[in-house]
Parts: structure tokens; C-alpha cells; sequence
């Protein structure tokens, strides 16, 4: 071969491999603009803290509210939880721990183990309000809290705020109202109950009583009940009472919450709180009217569509 005719092939060969190059290099380029993902549909609610923008319908989110997660299981949402709070877990839930991650407490969320996990929303309520700042951070925040004032009011804006953040505005719907038919059956029966009722939260071996607008206060100001006469902080932490304090409001109905089994350290103390003189004079002890309640529902979850239904079944199988 001719060395002019070896240049040209040579070339041809650079002008083939040149164009080659570009139509892969054009292919890349279709490919790349193919693949790259839609902007991230949003949705703006309404929290604790005012409108925030959020993902709508996200896929991997991080609860760190029991009564938030039994209303995502709730809605069929399940599977978006990727981690929750797994210590402590109340026994309605506690089927359903092994399939979450576990990012802290209801008290204190695992800074390390959140950002490990990479949700897309973070959803929290008022126990962890203080942390909102530092796990914006990681991921959009929702902060839903209880209003004690209005308990049910708040509950279901909490309720209709997930499921607008879920996509599952119907299904809120129905099971808000599904709940609401719970809670008329339960004030009807109320209203036919004369006694005065008081909640003591039994802590430590200590007392706390509990009436309207405060932290059980759902027992008197939704579901109907009548609260003893005496006046009652209302408070999240209550009105600590001693015996002679509790003899002299004298409840004739009295509902316990035990925060020590809630959270695991039950003691002999707390336990024998209520065995005692004063207690047995109490017209609620003579009655035969001191209802325990499920603690652990009671004290760490509430809010929820699950645990709402829970907590009216309970008062209304004690009343039938």
C-alpha cells in the first residue's frame, strides 16, 4: 500500500472514532437528561410553628411520636416509616418495632443515627419541640402537637394534616369521623353518670391529680365526664396531691395512670401508693370505682387515630 493511501485510511479512522465519540457523547447526554429525577412535589401545612413546605407523600420518614406513627399505620403508611422511637414502645404498637430503625426517645432524638437514615421529613411533637432547629438540618421538619385546652380540636388537625401530607385526605376524613361516633356513644353514657371523677397519675411515689384542660383532660372535656369540684391545675404535669388532699376532693370515680410501668421502672413503691387509710376512705375506693388505665397508652402515646379509638374503648368497656 501506497504511504498516501495508508494517510488517508489513517484518517478516515481519526474522522470515524471522532464522530463515534460524539454520538456517544450525545447519547450520554439524552440518557442523563432522561434520568434526572422531576422536581419534588411539595405540600404546605400548617404546624406548630406555622405553614411549612414539606414533601408530599414521602417515602422514607422518621417518627418520633407513637400517636403520629399508629396514624400513619393508621393510613396505610407504614411502609414510609423508616425510624421511630423503639424503646418504651406501648404494647398496641410494640408488634411493629422490629420494623423501624431506632432514632432515640420521645425525650431525645439520635442525631447520628437520623442523619444515617436520610429521611425526607421528620415529623415530632411537642416533647421534642426543642430540637426542631437542630434536625432541620437533616430534613424538613412537622412539628404537631396536643393542645390540652382542646384536645380533640387539635387532634384532628393533626390527623388532616397527615393525611394532606400523605395524600390521604379521605381516609383522615373517615377516620375522624369514625372516632367522632365513638365519642358520642361514650358522652351519652357520661351524661348519665352522676359521680365526680379525678385522674391520678402515680409517679415515683408521688401523686399528681389531673381534672379539665390539662393532660387527661380528653376524659371531661370530649368524652363528657363530670370532674370533682376542687379546683385542678391544669398542666402537663399536674397537681401534686397527698392523701389528706385526695380524701378531702373525695372522688367517687378515680382513673390511675402509672407512669413507672409506662416507662418500664414499675416499683413496689408506686405500686402500694394507693394502699392506704386516706385511699380507703374515698368514696371512689368504697365504691369499688379506681380504674386502672393502660398506662402505657395512656401516659407515651395518645393522638393518634389508633390510640384514640384505644383510649374511648377503654372508658367505655369500664362503664358498660
Amino acid at each position: 500500500m501506497k504511504k498516501w493511501q495508508k494517510t488517508i485510511m489513517s484518517l478516515a479512522s481519526i474522522f470515524t472514532l471522532a464522530a463515534c465519540g460524539a454520538q456517544e457523547g450525545a447519547a450520554d447526554a439524552a440518557d442523563s437528561t432522561t434520568a434526572a429525577p422531576e422536581s419534588e412535589e411539595t405540600v404546605t401545612i400548617e404546624d406548630a410553628r406555622g405553614s411549612v413546605e414539606v414533601p408530599k407523600d414521602p417515602e422514607n420518614v422518621a417518627v418520633l411520636d407513637f400517636g403520629h406513627l399508629d396514624t400513619l399505620i393508621a393510613l396505610g403508611k407504614q411502609a414510609a416509616v423508616t425510624g421511630t422511637a423503639t424503646e418504651n414502645m406501648p404494647a398496641y404498637l410494640a408488634e411493629e418495632a422490629d420494623q423501624f430503625g431506632n432514632i432515640g426517645t420521645l425525650k431525645e432524638p439520635n442525631m447520628e443515627s437520623l442523619a444515617k437514615l436520610a429521611p425526607e421529613l421528620i415529623i415530632i411533637s411537642n416533647r421534642l419541640a426543642d430540637f426542631a432547629d437542630q434536625l432541620e438540618e437533616i430534613a424538613p421538619v412537622v412539628v404537631l402537637s396536643v393542645d390540652y385546652t382542646d384536645y380533640w380540636g387539635s387532634v384532628q388537625h393533626n390527623i388532616t394534616t397527615l393525611g394532606a401530607i400523605f395524600d390521604e385526605e379521605a381516609a383522615a376524613e373517615e377516620a375522624i369521623a369514625s372516632l367522632n361516633k365513638e365519642i358520642e356513644t361514650v358522652r351519652a353514657t357520661a351524661a348519665g353518670i352522676r359521680e365526680k371523677t379525678l385522674t391520678l397519675l402515680l409517679n415515683d411515689g408521688s401523686m399528681s391529680a389531673f381534672s379539665t384542660g390539662s393532660r387527661f383532660g380528653f376524659i371531661y372535656d370530649t368524652l363528657g365526664f363530670t370532674p370533682v369540684d376542687a379546683a385542678i391545675e391544669g398542666s402537663t404535669h399536674g397537681q401534686s396531691i397527698g392523701y389528706e388532699g385526695l380524701l378531702e376532693i373525695n372522688p367517687q370515680i378515680l382513673f390511675v395512670v402509672d407512669r413507672t410501668a409506662a416507662i418500664g421502672t414499675a416499683s413496689n413503691e408506686t405500686a402500694a401508693l394507693l394502699e392506704n387509710d386516706f385511699v380507703y376512705q374515698t368514696d371512689a375506693y368504697k365504691q369499688n370505682k379506681i380504674i386502672n388505665l393502660s398506662s402505657d397508652l395512656w401516659y407515651l402515646s395518645g393522638g393518634g387515630i389508633e390510640s384514640m379509638h384505644l383510649m374511648i374503648e377503654e372508658l367505655a368497656t369500664n362503664f358498660q
